[in-house]
């Protein structure tokens, strides 16, 4: 099969980086940003969405509204592991958030883990054989992140539970199928008032509960890559000063950040390049900063966000019988290797 692989130009480069910091920009409010006419912005749109390159709208639910209290990121070199058996076993554990594929046989997971499920991650390592796992970072999910577009953030990040309430579950499962969906097809959807829509959407978005971003497929742009940095700090202090400095002089490259499955030393970016020499720069810039311990970069060649465990959750909530619903499986070590 012919893949058509479009070269993307400076103009399609800001389009992909607003979209990716929230998905829901209008295409006037994009038009005026980059200079252009918003008819020009949506036939760009259009265009990188018909040629693969704008790949998935995504909204991605915070896992801690759902009931989970633990994150968890791997890093795992598959060997001769099936991906599809890795994902099932870390399944038993918790719920697989986002998978990608990066160059050398090595995959990253993100995965929400139930509150009183913790004791299950000691099982984990030895579950995945023959796959290993090079790095893990797990940590307790919250709420609230550091303001992503400020040079300076917050010094302190406050915990904030938040409920989610009937309203805010409908609006959320309507938005999953289209995260672009208008505010007035969702209050038609859901019989709720626009101006309630609005009102509780902008608050998730402020809570931090939600993230709109897209997804772009590498295999079908020329004049990019993609690449995840991972970025460990010396110590818990430095860590809002290293995000507000990534932002301020990195911002134009950053994708997006994946801020509720990191430990407070960790970071995770999702930046694009022209080439793997930009990348390395790029790597070699962010060493540099004060606090910096140490910065791994992974080529990304796909990217799978996960959105069925979200759905379930949400029609647990909403009382909403599922076809083929099954209870969750025995623990962990009962599964072979």
């Amino acid at each position: 099969m012919q893949v058509h692989r479009l070269f993307l130009d400076e103009k399609d480069l800001k389009i992909i980086s607003i979209l990716s910091k929230d998905c829901r920009e209008s295409f006037m409010s994009i038009a005026s940003a980059i200079g252009m006419t918003s008819k020009s912005v949506k036939a760009r749109v259009d265009r990188m969405i018909s040629t693969g390159v704008i790949e998935k709208f995504v909204l991605k639910v915070n896992p801690v509204a759902l009931g989970y209290g633990i994150g968890c990121m791997l890093i795992v070199r598959e060997h001769t592991a099936n991906i599809d058996d890795i994902i099932n076993r870390l399944n038993l554990v918790g719920d697989v958030s986002i998978h990608s594929k990066c160059m050398g046989g090595i995959s990253t997971f993100c995965l929400a883990i139930k509150e009183g499920h913790e004791d299950k991650l000691r099982l984990l390592l030895e579950s995945l054989k023959p796959a290993s796992v090079r790095i893990m970072f797990t940590s307790k999910l919250s709420h609230s992140s550091s303001s992503p577009t400020t040079a300076t953030p917050t010094s302190t990040i406050t915990s904030k539970k938040h409920e989610l309430t009937e309203t805010d579950l409908r609006i959320i499962k309507c938005l999953i199928s289209n995260p672009r969906m208008e505010m007035n097809d969702i209050a038609r959807e859901t019989s709720i008032s626009s101006r309630t829509v609005n009102r509780r959407l902008t608050k998730l978005k402020d809570d931090n509960v939600l993230k709109f971003f897209i997804l772009c497929n590498p295999v079908h742009t020329v004049g990019y890559i993609q690449f995840a940095l991972i970025v460990n700090t010396l110590d818990r202090s430095s860590y809002h000063q290293i995000v507000g400095r990534i932002y301020e002089q990195l911002g134009e490259n950053i994708l997006f950040q994946l801020p509720v499955t990191d430990p407070d030393n960790v970071m995770n970016f999702l930046l694009f390049s022209q080439d793997i020499f930009a990348a390395d720069g790029i790597l070699k810039e962010v060493e540099s900063f004060d606090g910096v311990k140490r910065v791994e970069l992974f080529v990304l060649t796909d990217t799978t966000s996960y959105d069925e465990w979200v759905l379930r959750e949400i029609d647990k909530k909403l009382n909403i019988p599922r076809r083929g619903h099954t209870e969750e499986l025995g623990p962990l070590v009962e599964i072979s290797s």
